[in-house]
This record gives C-alpha cells, structure tokens and sequence, in this order.
C-alpha cells in the first residue's frame, strides 16, 4: 500500500536554512588590499681592511754546493769533517798531484828559457845599433873625402854596402826580439796555467759555512772522475733562505720588500721579502718567493708558516656582491637610498671574500644601499 505525502509535509521535512540558500544565495567576501612589500637593504660599515695569505715555509741554506776537485792524485791530508763550521779560505783536503808538479816546474823552466832568449835578442839589436851608428859615420867620412878626391869611389861604395848591410842586421835582430818576446809570453802563460792547476790540489771553502758531509778518505785515489767532484757538502746557514711557494690567486700581489710575519722553530720574526721569482710554475701554478733570514740559529730544514699581507686599505666597506651593479660603460656603483629617492654611488672593487665584496669610493657610515 502507497502513502502519498502532501507537498505541504514534504517541504517542512527540509530544514528552513537549506531553503533559505536555495532561495537567496550568499555574496562572495570582499577581498582586503595588499600590504606593500618593503625594500631589502643593507647599511653601509665603513673600516680598515687587510687581505693576508698564510703559508707553509720552509728555511733552507743559502747555498748549498758540492766541494770537489778534477785532479788526479791521492787525498794527502783530510782537515774538516761532518759539522765543522769553517771561515772563508780555510782548508778542507789537500791532493798530492806529482804530475801537476812537474807539469809546474817544466812549465816554469820553459818560460825561464824563453825569457833568456828575449834578454839575448835585445843585446843583439844593441849590437847591431852601435854597428850601424859605426858604418854610418865611415860612410859619411869616405863620401866627403870620395868628394874631394882623397879617396876613390870604389871605398865609398864599399863603404855604403856596408852600411847597408848593419842597417839590415838591425831590422833582423828587431824581428828576433819580436819572435822572443811573443815565445816568452805563451810560455809565461803555459806556467801560469801549470801553476794554476795546482790549485786544485787544495779544496778550500768558499765562504763560511758548515760542512754537511764529508765523502773524502786519507789516501783516496782520485782519477779526475765523478769521484773527486763529490767530497765535501758545504752549506752557508746564515743567513738562511726561507721559501714561499705562492698561489695564483695570490702571485700579482706579492712584491719584493713586502712585509712578512714568519714563525719557525716555535719562533716569530718580522721579515721581507727578498726576491719573487716572476713567473707561475706550469705544475704547481705557483710563484716562489724568498726571504734572507739572518742571525736566528734555526738549521736548515726548518719548517713552519708565514703570513703576507697582500692589499691594506685604510678605509673600505664589505657590502654583499649582488649589491654591485655594472653600467653600461663597465663602471661599477651602489643604488642608495635617500628618504624616497635613489641615487647611484660610484664604488671600486677591490675584491670578494665569500659573498661580500670589498669596495671604496664615496661610501659614508650609515649609507642604506638598495638589495636587487
């Protein structure tokens, strides 16, 4: 069986809310105004700035050099060994070289006798001149009388020849005395040069410094090879030479006499710099610089730091890279705020540490600089 709900009673099934949506529906909210978003600054801090780079150092000798000798002979005497710190000139080994002896004393014997010579040529030629100053004055004599008739021309004539031929003689013993002479100075110099290959008998040290390692042994034969190049490794340790190996980065700004703060040996010591070498290495692409430490004690081998100042401004401002911006002509400058205005601010930069950068130019304290 069907029952059958009059409309009246159906609607009121409804709640009266529903009908009230079915019949009127709600307006949409009305949406509140957006807030301004306001600028991102940064305030400009002005102060002294200084880039530094720190570095491994390292304190070697000045020189350091193998002693030796190209002679050939037997180690005579040996006068220093490992650790001995030895003066300029002081005598290290001493070679016995009996051929270099006699090479000396033929040599000398061979200058003495062309000297002899040279003495023998020039009293030659003084004969010669008295000779020729005698032929001279008989030619003179005959020829006036040869005039006057006293004599025949046939003694002037022989008087002449004569006179002639001394001149000759002179001529011959000024050549001999220009062959002596040259003869006496080649064997002058072939014992000089025989003297001076004795030398090489005595090692001495070239400046003073400290003998590392002594290689050379009382009676050791030496045959003029790669033996008796190699007996004595010498060092001068002071001053020492210390070392920096210098970044790229960093290589444009590292200058001679620049200032360095060197800490060795549990020691600190304010330096320069002495010499750059100039160029990066292709390797390591780094350039060496070096600094002459003097009057510290420190051995050779040392190692430790050293910090360079590179750049010192006296006053600059570290504001964030991306406030930089570039013109159309490459100049660089800082958008500032000014109340409500903006103006541009020209600046240098100088560099970046991170992502600050380091800049001059007209920056006050305070300045409020406008963030992209």
């Amino acid at each position: 069986m069907t029952t059958r709900i009059p409309i009246l009673g159906l609607l009121a099934l409804f709640p009266a809310s529903l009908s009230a949506q079915t019949a009127s529906p709600t307006a949409p909210p009305t949406a509140s105004p957006t807030a301004p978003v306001p600028p991102v600054t940064y305030t400009v801090v002005l102060s002294a700035w200084e880039k530094t780079v720190t570095l491994p150092a390292e304190a070697g000798p000045y020189y350091r050099i193998a002693l030796g000798t190209p002679a050939t002979g037997w180690v005579e005497s040996v006068e220093a060994d490992a650790g001995s710190r030895v003066k300029k000139g002081d005598l290290l080994a001493a070679i016995n070289a009996p051929e270099l002896v006699a090479a000396r004393d033929a040599r000398a014997e061979e200058a003495r006798a062309a000297a002899q010579k040279t003495h023998h040529a020039k009293a030659m030629l003084a004969s010669a001149e008295a000779t020729v100053r005698a032929s001279e004055s008989e030619f003179s004599r005959l020829r006036d009388l040869a005039g006057s008739g006293t004599v025949t021309s046939k003694a002037r004539d022989e008087a002449e020849a004569r006179f002639e031929a001394t001149k000759a003689r002179v001529e011959e013993a000024r050549a001999g005395i220009a062959a002596a002479e040259a003869e006496s100075l080649a064997a002058a110099a072939r014992a000089t040069e025989a003297g001076a290959a004795l030398a090489y008998t005595r090692i001495l040290a070239p400046y003073d410094g400290l003998v590392v390692s002594r290689r050379a042994e009382l009676g050791d034969f030496l045959d003029g090879g790669a033996k008796g190049a190699d007996l004595f490794t010498f060092e001068q340790t002071d001053p020492l030479r210390v070392r920096l190996y210098v970044p790229e980065h960093a290589a444009a700004l590292t200058k001679a006499g620049q200032a360095v703060i060197l800490r060795l040996g549990g020691q600190e010591f304010a330096a320069e710099v002495a010499r750059v070498s100039g160029s990066l290495d292709p390797v390591t692409r780094t350039v060496t610089a070096e600094i002459d430490l003097k009057g510290t004690g420190l051995l050779p081998g040392t190692f430790g730091s050293a910090t360079m100042p590179l750049a010192k401004l006296d006053s600059a401002a570290l504001v964030p890279l991306t406030a930089v911006r570039t013109g159309a002509d490459a100049s660089r400058f800082l958008v500032v705020l000014e109340g409500e205005t903006q103006k541009n601010v020209p600046v240098t930069l100088h560099t970046t540490e991170g992502t600050k950068a380091v800049l001059t130019g007209d920056l006050v304290a305070g300045m409020t600089v406008l963030l992209p």
